[in-house]
């Protein structure tokens, strides 16, 4: 075999192993998924959540959804989220390696996050584990019960507050209130959205979002975001809460 073959052999391996690299990314590989969003610009992960048309963020840039879709041109991938390009490259199976393309180039990876349990143990009446063994414990002293409004009897009383979470709906049930919201769970059952009021928190209060940290059949670890609905853009995050299931 002469040098000019041998070379041409080699030029045609090389863009047969690049055409290979470079193959094209279907829309499959990112619906229903949620990836970690790792950059050296941000200094927090950032999780990202796709579904069929619509993606959300969450984190400190926490956002609505927005559209997304792939575009695939000139044997050439990209991530479009709303108005922004990304190239990608796919690195391995649920790993990309991405370039945001605008003013200055932003490099990161996304990396598929896979669920640590399964979602449906959410379902069920919860109550937070400090305030249940605080009522329980008769030797310490309790404030007077709130009388009963004139439509309620004693017994309607509820206190410690009870979270009830049915699929895509989660309850709350504390003194002789009762408040409900629609529930969204992410699809790895760590991201949880609602407008839940809380007036045990304060007037105008109400949950936005929890970030599920652990979550077993008889408990749950959780970050809060709350919100207060009276003072526009005043939140705040309780960490750390445990809950137990009610048996």
């Amino acid at each position: 075999m002469n040098k000019p073959t041998i070379i041409l052999l080699l030029i045609l391996t090389i863009l047969s192993c690049r055409k290979k690299t470079e193959s094209k990314i279907a829309k499959i590989e990112f619906q229903h998924k949620t990836f970690n969003l790792i950059s050296e610009s941000e200094q927090d992960t950032l999780f990202i959540e796709f579904k069929d048309s619509t993606h959300q963020i969450f984190g400190n840039l926490w956002q609505g959804k927005i559209p997304w879709r792939i575009s695939n041109y000139n044997k050439s991938n990209f991530l479009v989220l709303d108005n922004r390009v990304i190239g990608i490259k796919k690195l391995s199976e649920g790993r990309f390696d991405c370039t945001y393309i605008g003013l200055n180039d932003n490099n990161f990876e996304l990396t598929e996050r896979k669920p640590k349990w399964n979602k449906e143990l959410l379902n069920g009446t919860w109550v937070e584990k400090e305030l249940f063994e605080y009522y329980s414990n008769d030797s310490l002293p309790k404030p007077p019960p709130i009388p009963a409004p004139p439509e309620f009897s004693e017994s309607d009383l509820q206190y410690p507050p009870l979270y009830k979470i049915n699929g895509d709906s989660i309850y709350l049930t504390y003194d002789y209130h009762k408040s409900k919201s629609r529930l969204e769970i992410n699809n790895t059952g760590e991201f949880a959205k609602m407008r839940l009021e809380n007036f045990d928190l304060g007037l105008g209060v109400k949950e936005s979002f929890w970030r599920i940290k652990f979550l077993s059949d008889s408990l749950m670890i959780i970050d809060k975001t709350v919100e207060n609905t009276l003072e526009f853009g005043k939140e705040k995050e309780l960490k750390n809460i445990k809950l137990i299931k009610k048996r």
